[in-house]
């Protein structure tokens, strides 16, 4: 039992330690790069998915 407990408190104190990691309310500028590569990855597997459903 004492074991348990030990590991949430791990898992408790990892997941603080990853939100306390990532900034809540900052303003940051886009990544063009990123925002461009999702655009064409949806583009490309919507592409392909009319392509299947049409064949």
């Amino acid at each position: 039992m004492l074991k348990h407990i030990h590991m949430q408190d791990q898992i408790d104190n990892r997941i603080e330690e990853l939100m306390n990691e990532i900034p809540m309310h900052e303003h940051k500028d886009y990544d063009w790069e990123e925002l461009f590569q999702n655009a064409a990855t949806f583009a490309l597997v919507t592409l392909f998915i009319t392509l299947g459903v049409n064949w």
